[in-house]
């Protein structure tokens, strides 16, 4: 399929990515791992409910854990519009594409809408919200990851193709694809709203399906000083792939899983993408490098494991295409 140009006028100004809502079976385990490991402050917590935020970020909250007793899952994925016009634009342009949306109430939220995108991922979107003095002149308090702020997510779909054209009508931009080799059939796509390469990749796989979200923090040192800090925190085995370069995206990162299985990364050094002649660049899916520049391609589970999006069915992909794994990899040195 021809790479669909970018809306330059889009129906309503989203600005970023906002805020992540996760389930957790125990709250107070999420909570060593996220604050006493990786260093977010807790801004709220309750017997239901964790709100937390990064160094950088002067809202209340970027990241809120639900208590939840069954298996593991993603609630809602958060953007930020403009201000309350863009969200009363937003509604009527919804209302007119007949897509189900609805405003709604969030604790420490100005108003909220509710939807489904295309691929089934529940969304919210909201203009506004409580705001505090963040820590970023607060060295003291800079700890394990010292991450700064929430910067992506990535969500793996049954159909990239109708994931990219939805939220390039938004005024989303591509940055950055895969592409099957000698073809134009979309396997991931790297789209943004803010300055850098990614607020949300949408990439091919059963789905819809939480991949991972990703943490930024400003130095590469505080990636490995994060390793060391979660090893002597005894979360050394949370690790889920040690670090590594990516090709896409440019960043320099390690991944984690949290008590409930979410993936999280932290990663640093991605580049702006601002100019409006730069021309997103394609990798072929073959090229281990769009994944890893040195080292070993990422193993299997890094492909194909996530977390549901709540009382979502899952979709096998329709394109069938497979990345290059470690196991591939390795079955050839054999």
């Amino acid at each position: 399929m021809p790479i669909k140009s970018e809306n330059r006028n889009p129906p309503f100004n989203i600005t970023r990515l906002s805020h992540v809502v996760l389930s957790s079976k125990d709250l107070d385990k999420t909570r060593y791992f996220y604050e006493t490991g990786l260093g977010l402050e807790v801004t709220f917590q309750d017997k239901n409910n964790l709100y937390l935020r990064c160094l950088e970020e002067p809202w209340n909250h970027s990241l809120i854990f639900q208590k939840h007793e069954g298996p593991a899952c993603c609630f809602k994925i958060g953007y930020r519009v403009f201000d309350d016009n863009d969200l009363n634009k937003a509604k009527d342009f919804f209302d007119q594409k007949e897509i189900p949306c609805k405003f709604s109430k969030r604790q420490f939220q100005g108003n909220t809408i509710e939807l489904d995108d295309i691929a089934g991922v529940p969304l919210e979107f909201c203009a506004t919200m409580d705001q505090k003095e963040p820590l970023m002149r607060k060295f003291d308090q800079h700890t394990g990851g010292r991450c700064a702020f929430l910067d992506h997510i990535q969500i793996s779909t049954h159909d990239v193709q109708s994931a990219f054209d939805w939220y390039s009508d938004l005024g989303f931009r591509l940055t950055e694809y895969t592409a099957t080799d000698g073809t134009d059939e979309l396997w991931g796509v790297w789209l943004k709203r803010k300055y850098n390469t990614q607020d949300v990749v949408y990439s091919n796989g059963e789905g819809p399906m939480l991949h991972h979200i990703a943490l930024h923090t400003p130095e590469i040192a505080n990636v490995i000083h994060c390793a060391d800090a979660m090893a002597s925190l005894g979360l050394a085995e949370n690790m889920d792939r040690p670090p590594g370069r990516h090709g896409i995206g440019n960043a320099f990162f390690i991944y984690f899983r949290d008590p409930d299985g979410h993936r999280v990364e932290i990663f640093t050094s991605h580049y702006a993408f601002l100019d409006s002649d730069l021309m997103p660049k394609r990798w072929d899916l073959s090229n281990t490098k769009r994944s890893q520049v040195w080292g070993f391609p990422a193993p299997k589970k890094w492909f194909y494991e996530g977390t549901s999006f709540v009382s979502k069915e899952l979709k096998a992909p329709l394109l069938k295409a497979a990345p290059v794994t470690l196991e591939d990899f390795l079955e050839k040195l054999s």
